[in-house]
C-alpha cells in the first residue's frame, strides 16, 4: 500500500515523505486504506458558485469501464473471487494524466476561467454533474464525453469513475481561453453540457433523452432508510494443539 501511493504520488509531483500500514481487527476481511497530503489556496478561491448558463466541461482523463461500481467493490466483503468478479470495479490510475490536468486547473485558477469545480470521485459524472447542479439543473450531451474506447453505453458513461477527471462550470465567454489553456498544458478539456437553472438533470445520448429527473426529488426524494444491526458473538472455544510432544521436540532447536 504505501509503496504504491508513494510510487503515485512522486509521479506527479507530490512527496510522501512518510508511510504506515496498520490492521484492526475488525477490518482484516476488507481493509481500509487512507492516503492525504496538505496544500494551499487563496482565500477568495474557497467558495465556489455555479452560475446559470455556464458549461459543463470534463477536463483530464478519459472515460472508460474501469472503476464502474468501484464505491460498491470498497464496501463488500472481499474473497478469492474477487479479482475476477470485481476486478473492472478497481479504477485505473494515471499519474502522469494527473500531473497535467492539475497544471491546467492551477493555470485556469490563476486566471479566473471557472466558477466551480469538482473530481469525478464515487459515482463519476453523475455525482459531479448531479450535486454541482442540485439547485440550477443542467443537461448533459452523454455522448461528446471523451472516452478510452468504443462501445460504452449512457450508463456507462454517466456511473464510470475513471480517475484523472475534474467537472467544471465555466462562463461561455471565458470557454475559449479555458480551451486554448488546456491544450497548452497537454490535458483534453470537452464542454459536454450546461447548468440550465431549471431545476432538472437531464441526460441525452445520440439525439435522444435518456434521462429527465427534478433535481430537488433526485437529492431529496428518497426517504432514509432505517438500519439497524444484530450482533451475536462466535462461541468461545478452547484452544488446542494438533503437535503431540514428540513433534514439538521434533521442532526444538
Amino acid at each position: 500500500m504505501v509503496a504504491g501511493v508513494r510510487d503515485y504520488g512522486n509521479r506527479m509531483g507530490i512527496p510522501t515523505i512518510a508511510g504506515a500500514v496498520a490492521f484492526h481487527p475488525g477490518y482484516l476481511g476488507n481493509p481500509l486504506v487512507f492516503c492525504g497530503t496538505v496544500g494551499i489556496m487563496p482565500r477568495d478561491s474557497a467558495d465556489g458558485r455555479v452560475e446559470p448558463g455556464d458549461l459543463v466541461v470534463v477536463a483530464g482523463g478519459r472515460t472508460g469501464r474501469d472503476g464502474i461500481h468501484g464505491a460498491t467493490f470498497s464496501s463488500i466483503e472481499l474473497s478469492s473471487d474477487s479479482e475476477t468478479e470485481s476486478g473492472g470495479s478497481v479504477q485505473i490510475g494515471h499519474a502522469i494524466h494527473e500531473k497535467t490536468v492539475t497544471d491546467f486547473v492551477l493555470a485556469a485558477a490563476a486566471e479566473r476561467l471557472f466558477h466551480a469545480i469538482t473530481d469525478c470521485g464515487a459515482g463519476g459524472l453523475s455525482s459531479a454533474v448531479g450535486e454541482m447542479g442540485a439547485e440550477l439543473g443542467a443537461e448533459v450531451d452523454l455522448d461528446t464525453v471523451p472516452l478510452k474506447y468504443a462501445g460504452l453505453s449512457a450508463t456507462e458513461v454517466w456511473i464510470s469513475e475513471a480517475q484523472e477527471r475534474m467537472v467544471l462550470a465555466v462562463a461561455p465567454a471565458d470557454w475559449p481561453r479555458l480551451a486554448e489553456l488546456a491544450r497548452q498544458e497537454g490535458t483534453e478539456a470537452t464542454a459536454i453540457g450546461q447548468f440550465t437553472g431549471n431545476g432538472r438533470l437531464v441526460l441525452r445520448w445520440e439525439g435522444e433523452t435518456v434521462g429527465d429527473l427534478d433535481c430537488h426529488f433526485l437529492h431529496e426524494g428518497r426517504p432514509r432508510r432505517r438500519l439497524t444491526s444484530r450482533y451475536t458473538p462466535p462461541a468461545e472455544t478452547e484452544l488446542t494443539w494438533s503437535l503431540d510432544e514428540a513433534d514439538l521436540a521434533a521442532v526444538r532447536p
